[in-house]
C-alpha cells in the first residue's frame, strides 16, 4: 500500500550526484528511485545508515540527505504537462526498515522540478544530527 501524502522521505545525497554547489537531476531519474522513511527511522539515524550501506569511499561519499514530502512529490508529478501519479510504495530492507521506492519512471525533466523542492541537511558537525 503506497505511503500516506502526509510522510515525508529522504533520499542519500553522494558525491556522485552533488558537485558542491548543484544537485544532478540524475538523483531522481529513472524507476525504482530508493527512497527512506522519516516515520520509520528519524533524521539522526539516516546519516550512520547511509554511511553504512550507501556511500562508497573513497569515490561515493555521502555529503547529503535530500527530504522533500510525499503529497508534495505527487502534487509536482501532477502539475506536469504529462501528468505522472508518483507514489511511494514501502520495500522495506534488512539494513534499513524504511527504505521505500519511487516505482514509476521519472524523466529527466521532472527531476529538475522535484529538486527545488527538496530540503537539504547538511552532516552534523559532532556526527550525530
Amino acid at each position: 500500500m503506497p505511503l500516506a501524502q502526509t510522510e515525508d522521505i529522504v533520499r542519500a545525497v553522494c558525491t556522485d550526484k552533488w558537485d558542491g554547489e548543484r544537485l544532478s537531476p540524475s538523483l531522481f531519474v529513472g524507476e525504482n528511485i530508493s527512497v527512506s522513511r522519516l516515520a520509520v527511522v528519524p533524521l539522526p539515524d539516516h546519516w550512520e545508515l547511509f554511511r553504512q550501506y550507501v556511500q562508497k569511499p573513497p569515490e561515493r561519499r555521502l555529503e547529503l540527505i535530500a527530504e522533500i514530502n510525499v503529497g508534495r512529490l505527487q502534487n509536482i508529478g501532477l502539475s506536469q504537462i504529462l501528468p505522472v501519479a508518483l507514489t511511494v510504495e514501502p520495500k522495506p530492507l534488512d539494513w534499513n526498515p524504511a527504505h521505500a521506492e519511487i516505482p514509476q519512471k521519472i524523466t529527466r525533466g521532472l527531476a529538475n522540478k522535484i529538486l527545488p523542492e527538496l530540503t537539504l541537511h547538511h552532516p552534523p558537525a559532532s556526527g550525530r544530527e
